[in-house]
């Protein structure tokens, strides 16, 4: 199961890094009006005109750290960290309901001032591998929806409904996108994965439907440009700053909707300055390194040594993914605006390291990829066992060189000779006591012992070693 460890997928690593550069530049950029004019309690107190991007690029410098460790580290750590992952990522997110920063009308942050976290950035990653490590581990019972879905679907809702009364509905959807991919690649039966999904459709509308603010939102994407929806005046002004842009766009720097006419331009609306700026060429060059680096992160998932590298590479592929799209559609009036930053881009220090963290995690599975990609698990000697029961006689698997670890793919054998009944522990027993009659006794004790406790049971005696003691004609 142990892999050679390669270098680094360097396309996906040089994309992430110049994605990174790009974002403290445009934050800079995009930031410097705010900064001169920054009002406490209605007075003017003015920041330096790089304060924000100097944290950006101080939140770079320890994510780029992060990357690197994550990147060094074998990806079968998590592995073995997986629940205890997931028991503190929950205890955050119920710790920041209580003692969280209030701001923007909701409780997300854990400390204040220079050094503060967001639990629901990191549950995300952590779902994602410990969603990886269930199904890895519980690989013979896909299709037992009891034992493999049921747990998934239970911890998923509770970090949805913990993130959700933030609130922080964004968030939560990108979560659940995210925990809906892992369980979709994993491979289970798509009936139930469907039916949960769609039983999630009612609580995602009353959630939106529930709360005034996001009913504001839902109407400003229905009709932005009424007079009465005050929530549209931010996508209006993201619209205007992307039709001013042209094809070149103004120039580094000469962007005026960030002249206090977009509110926060260098948050989760940072794409309409950086299209302004840099115009339609450049918003096609940004769009292509997201393209690039999701393209990247797929093929680390298709061609990783292991199921728990290949679902963990989708899990986090696919968190970075929605969180993109869910951004570019709220900032182009696709739909309604979700406060969602813009991956890698925009301004906000823990969105930006766990976000490099989970890129490291990603690189650390690309070290352990295969040139061409597998056909089989590289788990275990599996044979799917149906409801019929065991065979009579299962033939042992092919032998194979020591140190060669592929395995036998589920889907190749199955064997449709079973029959029978029962569950996996009758069916185990029933073969176990059937070989136990068909071996001869070795003694006239032996046979005594047999005799006594039934052909479905094993001998236990009395407590005091007496009855199970051969008797002098017996030796």
């Amino acid at each position: 199961m142990q892999t050679p460890r390669h270098h680094p997928d360097y396309t996906l690593l040089m994309t992430v890094l110049v994605l990174t550069a790009v974002g403290v530049v445009t934050v800079f950029s995009a930031s410097t009006w705010l900064a001169l004019h920054n009002t406490v309690d209605g007075k003017t107190v003015p920041l330096p005109p790089n304060y924000y991007a100097v944290r950006q690029a101080i939140a770079a410098a320890v994510g780029g750290l992060a990357l690197f460790l994550c990147m060094r580290m074998s990806h079968w750590a998590l592995y073995r960290w997986a629940p205890r992952l997931l028991v503190a990522a929950l205890a955050l997110l119920v710790i920041v309901l209580g003692i969280g920063s209030s701001a923007y009308g909701g409780r997300r942050w854990l400390g204040s001032g220079a050094f503060h976290i967001q639990p629901s950035e990191i549950s995300i990653v952590v779902l994602a591998i410990y969603l990886a490590f269930l199904f890895t581990k519980k690989v013979t019972l896909l299709h037992d929806s009891r034992r493999t879905l049921r747990p998934a679907a239970i911890v998923t809702g509770l970090a949805f409904l913990l993130i959700l009364a933030e609130p922080d509905m964004g968030t939560a959807m990108t979560l659940l996108l995210t925990a809906l991919a892992v369980m979709f690649a994993s491979g289970v039966r798509l009936r139930p994965l469907l039916l949960a999904g769609a039983a999630l459709i009612p609580v995602v509308l009353a959630a939106a439907l529930l709360e005034p603010y996001r009913v504001r939102r839902v109407l400003a994407f229905l009709h932005p440009f009424d007079s009465a929806t005050d929530k549209s005046y931010q996508l209006l002004q993201g619209w205007t700053a992307i039709a001013q842009g042209g094809l070149f766009g103004r120039g580094y720097g000469m962007s005026l909707e960030k002249l206090g006419y977009l509110p926060v331009p260098q948050a989760d609306f940072i794409f309409p300055v950086f299209v302004e700026e840099w115009g339609l060429v450049g918003a096609i060059a940004l769009l292509l390194l997201y393209a690039v680096l999701i393209w990247r992160g797929f093929s680390v998932a298709r061609h990783a040594a292991d199921r728990f590298g290949a679902l963990l590479s989708v899990g986090i592929t696919s968190m970075i993914t929605v969180k993109t799209l869910i951004n570019l559609c709220a900032v182009t009036g696709l739909m309604p605006v979700t406060g969602i930053p813009l991956p890698f881009v925009s301004y906000g220090g823990s969105s930006l390291v766990v976000n490099l963290a989970a890129a490291g995690i990603l690189l650390s599975v690309s070290r352990t990829t295969l040139e061409i990609e597998p056909e089989s698990d590289e788990l275990a000697d599996v044979i799917e066992v149906k409801p019929g029961g065991l065979p009579p006689r299962v033939s042992a698997p092919p032998t194979r060189p020591r140190g060669e670890g592929a395995v036998i793919p589920l889907h190749k054998v199955r064997d449709k000779t079973y029959s029978g009944g029962g569950n996996w522990r009758t069916r185990r027993e029933t073969a176990a006591s059937k070989a136990g009659r068909e071996r001869a006794p070795l003694s006239l004790g032996g046979w005594r012992k047999t005799a006594r406790a039934g052909p479905d049971k094993p001998w236990k005696g009395d407590g005091k070693g007496r009855r199970g003691k051969p008797t002098r004609k017996d030796r």
